[in-house]
C-alpha cells in the first residue's frame, strides 16, 4: 500500500459514477481546470475526515464544468459509487505556484484578523463552503463568527505576514 503524505491539497470534489465503466464526475476546485490531465495518484477522503484512499487515475477528460475520471481497478458504477461526495486530492509536494492574488483555503487557518480600523479582530479559524458560499470562520473575543468571502468583507491578505484584513464595520452590533 502507498504511503499517504501528511498534508494533502484538495483539487476537487467527487459526485457521482457517470456511465457504465466506473468512471466518475467531478467538480474542480482548482484555478487550473486543465490539471485534471497531469493527475496520475491521487488521494480520496471524507470531507473533514482521516480516512484517505489511494486512488491511480487511469483515464481523464472533461467537459465545459466537469472532469470525468476512471481509476485503475474500479471498473463499474457500484465500485466508485463510494466516492460519492468525497474530496479528491493531491499530495501537497503537487501543489500549484498561485496567480498573484489568489490564496489557498487551507493556508488561511491560524492567520491574524485586522478590522478596517486597524486593530486585531481575532483568528481564522476554518474556511466553510456551504456549496453557495464560502465564509471565513473567525474566533473573536465574543465567539466565533462566519464572515462572508466576498469583496465586500475581505479586503486584502498578505500570506507573507499571515494577515487578513476584513472589513468588519456590517457585522458590528449584531455579532460583534
Amino acid at each position: 500500500m502507498a504511503d499517504i503524505p501528511q498534508e494533502l491539497i484538495l483539487v476537487g470534489v467527487l459526485q457521482k459514477p457517470y456511465g457504465l465503466l466506473g468512471e466518475i464526475k467531478v467538480k474542480p476546485e482548482t484555478f487550473d481546470f486543465g490539471r485534471h490531465e497531469r493527475l496520475k495518484q491521487v488521494y480520496s477522503r471524507k470531507r473533514h475526515g482521516k480516512e484517505v484512499e489511494v486512488l491511480t487515475v487511469k483515464a481523464t477528460r472533461a467537459d465545459d464544468r466537469f472532469w470525468y475520471l476512471k481509476f485503475e481497478g474500479l471498473k463499474t458504477p457500484e465500485a466508485v459509487a463510494h466516492l460519492s461526495g468525497c474530496e479528491l486530492c493531491v499530495d501537497a509536494k503537487d501543489r500549484l505556484e498561485l496567480p498573484e492574488g489568489m490564496v489557498y483555503f487551507s493556508d488561511l487557518p491560524g492567520m491574524s484578523v485586522i478590522d478596517e480600523r486597524g486593530e486585531t479582530a481575532g483568528m481564522v479559524v476554518e474556511v466553510m463552503e456551504t456549496g453557495a458560499l464560502e465564509y471565513l470562520l473567525v474566533r473573536t473575543s465574543r465567539g466565533e463568527i462566519p464572515v462572508p468571502w466576498n469583496d465586500t468583507f475581505v479586503k486584502r491578505i498578505d500570506k507573507a505576514a499571515k494577515i487578513v484584513e476584513l472589513d468588519l464595520s456590517t457585522l458590528r452590533g449584531s455579532l460583534l
